[in-house]
């Protein structure tokens, strides 16, 4: 197969770094000057800015746990843009040898007697060491030669060592010595005079710049290769002699997101690759359609559809992984739904969310690719009739509780934890995938919408399912987070009951001998009425046979009738939702929705 692993959104996800007020801001540093914590370069366009630097969220980590303790959680020297409010890193210095707090007032940058740029920490006893040097080879010193040497930051984000008289050719340049991330003009490739190679490698995480398991290089006329290693894997191989081969490909990636269409590759090259360890903010693979075809044997075993598309069960050649590949139908409606998945869902991670692998977007083909999950979809295990062997057991009570606050802290993610707010707005039993442990996933981000964290409302065109739908929405108006509240309701009445909450069957809440119509009203108005007058457990599937938690079942019960409320106001948010589920906060008996009491009479 042929992954990419490219980060879309990337100033998105970054958070604002702690630095410190510069009272420097030229954009030269000349021999016998020092650049502290605290000053800065800046380079005359003011575009690019060369400065030390924490990572926010490494910072953030220190304080929220005491026991915490982390070798990253120090400076860095790097270059970053300078008129972008959000810390984007183009290039560091120290990635592996961090600056740590004790030796923060004593680091400087400086040009040394040899004329290499370093950063050194001075011990005091005229003890001194070094963090990062450009290791020039020259045994020259400086001072006996009347040779001056000064560091520039260039409007291209290039930070220079130059060299009198001349101060013509650099020395050095960090465009030599790319981290993960490539400017315009940027080297890459290998010089076969000297035979130094420049190529990539990734950060281990946002929240550490360390050497990643992952580069990125052009190796001859074979092509660009994505390497892993300690083991060393070729994951992908870019059939071109060129870097500039991959232009198209990474416009087409910044269309696919509303906040980067418009942007071109020829302003900047943004390939930041991370590396699969744990807190990573991992990365999507840009997959080519005959790959595709390939691991779905031609699309031949389908596992679902839906009214954007089919889904295909596959298997990645070079991994063994067993993928899901959803093929989107419609131009229209198919290519809405590609971008608002690639845009939402290819940004975060969460163990109740779907992981989305990659995508394939050539020509009309517009294709997404999933983690299969080997359970399928929730409505399987809770509507579809038991009497073949192909249908799995019952659900237990333990699993459905566990499903369900599964879903709650999905949603609570989506709505309270990432960059934007993001509304799932079509939650549904179809749209919960079961791993092999029954760990839910909640997936289909097709219809998602994005709240920016300034505003609590968006206008949407798109429309959920029927039976899943809030009030507010049908009426129109610009909707918020509730409305996955309100999804989220039914979905837990349907748990509880293991059938549609507006399905015909015969009821198993009345005795039989009794003369009241044994057909069964609308679901969530009978969990209310039966919630008020304290008969919770007639509300519970039968196929259980009595094996539950009288106390869970109420509580999901009182949970569901708060969701459902016309009044979004009256709902809980999703973080609550879950506070209770796990048993760390009261709630009351939920009041009768009156527009679904009135809906059914």
């Amino acid at each position: 197969m042929a992954p990419l692993y490219i980060l879309l959104g990337l100033l998105l996800l970054h958070t604002t770094p702690w630095c410190l007020s510069a009272a420097v801001d030229e954009d030269t540093l000349m021999a016998g000057q020092s650049l502290a914590v605290g000053d800065k370069l800046v380079s005359r366009n003011g575009k690019s800015t060369l400065g030390f630097f924490q990572p926010a969220a490494s910072s953030s980590i220190s304080k929220s746990s005491r026991n915490a303790t982390s070798s990253r959680s120090g400076w860095y020297l790097g270059i970053w843009f300078n008129k972008i409010p959000i810390l984007t890193t183009v290039w560091i210095a120290n990635r592996e040898e961090p600056i740590t707090h004790p030796n923060l007032n004593s680091a400087q940058l400086k040009i040394s007697n040899d004329g290499n740029l370093a950063i050194v920490v001075n011990h005091g006893s005229n003890t001194q060491s070094i963090v990062w040097s450009t290791h020039i080879v020259n045994n020259r010193t400086h001072n006996s030669l009347n040779i001056t040497s000064a560091a520039v930051l260039l409007n291209n984000g290039n930070l220079v060592l130059k060299e009198s008289p001349s101060f013509d050719l650099p020395v050095w340049q960090s465009f030599d010595n790319p981290t993960d991330v490539w400017l315009a003009g940027v080297k890459f490739g290998r010089d076969k005079v000297t035979g130094f190679s420049c190529y990539g490698i990734s950060k281990k995480s946002l929240i550490d710049p360390g050497l990643g398991s992952y580069s990125i290089e052009l190796e001859g006329t074979r092509g660009i290769v994505l390497k892993h290693h300690n083991p060393s894997i070729e994951y992908w191989l870019y059939a071109s002699s060129t870097a500039s081969s991959l232009v198209p490909l990474v416009n087409s990636l910044l269309s696919l997101d509303p906040r980067t269409k418009g942007n071109k590759f020829k302003w900047c090259v943004l390939l930041p690759i991370y590396s699969d360890n744990q807190g990573s903010a991992g990365g999507i693979v840009a997959f080519r359609y005959t790959d595709l075809v390939r691991a779905t044997k031609k699309f031949s075993e389908k596992l679902g559809g839906g009214g954007f598309g089919s889904v295909y069960k596959g298997v990645l050649s070079d991994s063994k992984t067993t993928i899901a590949v959803k093929r989107l139908d419609g131009a229209h409606q198919g290519e809405k739904q590609f971008r608002a998945e690639v845009s939402s869902v290819g940004l975060i991670q969460h163990i109740n969310l779907v992981k989305l692998i990659g995508f394939c977007c050539e020509g009309d083909q517009r294709l997404l690719v999933y983690e299969h999950m080997l359970n399928g979809s929730l409505d399987d295990h809770l509507f579809k009739k038991r009497n073949a062997a192909a249908f799995a057991a019952v659900l237990n009570w333990n699993t459905r509780y566990q499903i369900a606050l599964g879903v709650a802290k999905g949603l609570s993610y989506l709505h309270q934890s990432c960059h934007k707010c993001i509304i799932h707005c079509d939650i549904k039993p179809e749209n919960i995938l079961l791993d092999a442990s029954f760990v839910p996933k909640v997936a289909d981000f097709g219809l998602a919408a994005f709240v920016g964290r300034d505003f609590s409302r968006i206008l949407t065109s798109f429309r959920g399912t029927t039976g899943y739908l809030a009030p507010e929405w049908l009426s129109g108006v610009a909707v918020t987070p509730k409305i996955d509240v309100y999804g989220f309701g039914m979905v837990l009445l349907e748990i509880i009951s293991g059938r549609r909450n507006s399905s015909p069957e015969t009821s198993h809440y009345t005795n039989s001998s009794s003369n009241v119509d044994q057909h069964v009203g609308y679901f969530p108005v009978q969990t209310i009425s039966k919630l008020h007058s304290g008969d919770v457990k007639r509300l519970v599937d039968p196929q259980l046979h009595g094996d539950f938690s009288l106390e869970e079942a109420e509580r999901i019960c009182k949970v569901a009738g708060w969701c459902i409320q016309d009044n979004e106001f009256d709902r809980p948010t999703m973080g609550e939702v879950v506070r209770v589920l796990e048993g760390l906060q009261e709630i009351d008996v939920p009041p009768m929705p009156r527009l679904l009491a009135a809906l059914t009479e």
